[in-house]
């Protein structure tokens, strides 16, 4: 007899054990919570943010971002179902985990744009053809993180005819990461700007700049 009370009581405890985790599974389909947590849980303990050089935190971000987002897909594609009510229903649970996974990122992201509007970039530059450079982030999406490198440079001499300007962007060690260019008008002093992404592949270490014209 005592054995049974224990069995039932046993059994009884399982029993709203089970709802519960039924109810964290409702919960994460209808609200995102649960699957929105989880897919950022692990996506945190695959992608560690960092600072970069020029873009701080917002290339790990990102990339952050992309994973926990991959992982909330596979989680969504694997509630498949007959059921068109289901269908729907978990349609719109997908809608609900996925814009709170777009909200929880864009607040870490805003939070890491802050202090980047105006930071200067380290510029090297061909002496002979450049007396000073420098170089300057500017904000111009924050949802998506551009940027403008807006570019202030005085020739040695001025340049009589149209002339390509060329720059780099280096890493720590100086390797070329990436190559831009554009044609300046004749004269002496370059106001310059150009777009950039801080969610690129070379953004994690992008580190300076090298300017010179052709």
């Amino acid at each position: 007899m005592e054995r049974t009370i224990k069995t039932v009581a046993f059994l009884a405890v399982m029993a709203l054990l089970s709802l519960a985790l039924s109810g964290c599974y409702e919960e994460r389909v209808s609200a995102g919570n649960c699957a929105v947590d989880d897919a950022i849980s692990a996506a945190e303990s695959q992608v560690t943010i960092i600072e970069s050089p020029v873009f701080g935190k917002l290339p790990s971000l990102f990339e952050q971002k992309l994973r926990a987002s991959t992982i909330l897909d596979k989680r969504f594609r694997a509630l498949k179902t007959d059921n068109m009510d289901e269908t729907i229903k978990n349609r719109h649970r997908r809608d609900d985990a996925e814009e709170a996974l777009e909200d929880f990122y864009q607040k870490k992201i805003d939070e890491a744009i802050n202090g980047l509007d105006g930071k200067v970039i380290k510029v090297e530059f061909n002496e002979k053809q450049f007396s000073a450079a420098k170089a300057t982030l500017k904000v111009i999406e924050g949802e998506n993180a551009y940027f403008n490198i807006v570019f202030d440079a005085t020739l040695t001499n001025p340049v009589n005819n149209e002339v390509e300007f060329k720059w780099e962007y280096l890493d720590a060690t100086g390797t070329c990461l990436q190559i831009g260019s554009d044609y300046l008008v004749p004269g002496k002093k370059i106001h310059k700007e150009y777009m950039v992404a801080a969610n690129k592949e070379h953004s994690m270490t992008f580190d300076h700049l090298f300017i010179q014209f052709l």
